[in-house]
């Protein structure tokens, strides 16, 4: 009965310097029994794990203790150290040129999958463009239908498909920001983390100027949350007001 190592792969390399490469030990077998009838020297350099299989680790790392015995291999043993040698320089650097392909597929494949994803953003933008302008164009024909005598928007009935216009939260709207006061707005700076450190530790006035020096342009957005609790607390802010609106229902 067949063993697990015999349906391995074998390598045999001949007194003449030539390897040949058999797809299981049987075969192995017979090509020695027959190189030995007729007077020649066989090496059977691979028993097991054929090389390509092998880790790269694996590989560097047998390589490495080849290397690193090579003073304290006994004379009648250098000729098999030499074949070993050969044997895993070979693998090894076949080993290495399959790992660099593989790095240039991945590689490959991410620059592809960048270029994908640019051609698909490009692609929901287009559709986004299309359901605004859809979307609006229902919108208007249904505010051009009148109201009910409930004073509702009419609705659009379908076979499988309700259109209609639904009033949404009034959100901010700012016409003018310069004139919305500070307390409304947050300021983002970027500066040194050491710096940021001493600001958290003492705040005087050396320190003031040597954070202004470092603070990059200020960047100074509107609280939209902020504006929009004092404008719905009927508080009037300059610059802003609440601004309402409708938008479509698909069900």
């Amino acid at each position: 009965m067949a063993t697990a190592i015999d349906t391995l792969p074998a390598v045999i390399q001949t007194g003449d310097g030539k390897v040949f490469q058999f797809p299981d030990s049987a075969k192995a077998r017979e090509f020695e029994a027959t190189a030995l009838k007729a007077g020649g020297e066989t090496l059977r350099l691979v028993p097991a794990t054929p090389p390509a299989a092998r880790p790269l680790y694996d590989l560097e790392t047998h390589l490495a203790a080849l290397l690193d015995t090579e003073d304290l291999v006994p004379e009648e043993l250098e000729r098999e150290y030499a074949l070993e040698l050969h044997a895993t320089l070979l693998a090894t650097v076949e080993k290495r040129d399959r790992v660099g392909q593989f790095l240039a597929h991945l590689e490959s494949q991410i620059a592809f999958a960048h270029a994908e994803t640019k051609r698909l953003q490009e692609r929901e933008q287009f559709y986004r463009r299309a359901l605004d302008r859809v979307e609006g164009y229902v919108m208007r024909v249904i505010d051009s239908l009148g109201v009910d005598d409930k004073g509702k928007h009419k609705r659009l009935e379908g076979n499988t498909v309700t259109l209609s216009l639904r009033g949404c939260d009034k959100r901010v709207e700012v016409t003018d920001e310069q004139a919305v006061p500070a307390r409304y707005k947050r300021v983002t700076v970027t500066l040194p983390a050491e710096t940021w450190e001493l600001v958290c530790d003492s705040l005087d006035l050396d320190l003031r100027d040597q954070v202004l020096g470092e603070v990059k342009t200020p960047k100074a957005d509107v609280s939209l949350s902020l504006v929009k609790a004092d404008l719905k607390a009927d508080v009037a802010v300059p610059g802003a007001q609440l601004a309402g609106g409708t938008y479509l229902v698909r069900k």
